[in-house]
């Protein structure tokens, strides 16, 4: 019994988890399109990428921190599209500005490896630290990894810095909080 229930659930409770972006489809309303299906370029063909590139960037533009991964990550990759690094730094850093755990890993990693920018340690530990704390389980054992190859003094000033940093974070959201009662 407990098994057809189940099975009744999963039939009821499937199809409304494409409904969205079925609807989304229908209407043509772009806004109604999650960044991740206007922007999924690895499911696209080279004839619809352009298209989807200029959809991705207007999302962007307006603020989509998805959309703002996308791209940075697509001219990181440079798999569809010519490797720049530039272009994949400016999108990641604003996506990470936002809180983006993802395009923070991959930012902090840039850092780490030196690809589009010089190789910081520091830099690269304190970004991975702040992806970790936004959920990108990766950055964690990243940050680890790289705090070993760090010196006492590189280590210190970058605990210092992340101090601040959430220090600074934890007096924005008491400031909120102060404001919305």
């Amino acid at each position: 019994m407990t098994s057809l229930r189940t099975l009744a659930r999963l039939i009821v409770t499937l199809p409304l988890l494409f409904l969205p972006g079925w609807l989304a489809a229908q209407s043509g309303n772009p806004l109604l399109i999650t960044a991740e299906d206007r922007c999924g370029f690895e499911r696209l063909d080279d004839a619809s990428l352009p298209l989807a590139i200029e959809r991705c960037l207007e999302a962007a533009e307006d603020g989509d921190s998805q959309a703002q991964f996308e791209l940075g990550d697509l001219y990181y990759q440079g798999d569809r599209v010519e490797q720049d690094y530039d272009l994949a730094l400016d999108w990641l850093e604003e996506a990470s500005l936002q809180g983006h755990p993802t395009a923070q890993f991959r930012l902090g990693m840039m850092h780490y490896q030196g690809d589009g920018v010089d190789r910081n340690l520091t830099q690269a530990y304190i970004i991975l630290k702040m992806s970790a704390v936004n959920g990108e389980d990766a950055a964690m054992d990243a940050s680890d990894r790289i705090a070993l190859q760090m010196n006492q003094e590189e280590l210190q000033v970058a605990t210092q810095l992340l101090s601040t940093l959430f220090r600074n974070y934890l007096e924005q959201l008491r400031e909120e909080q102060l404001q919305g009662r």
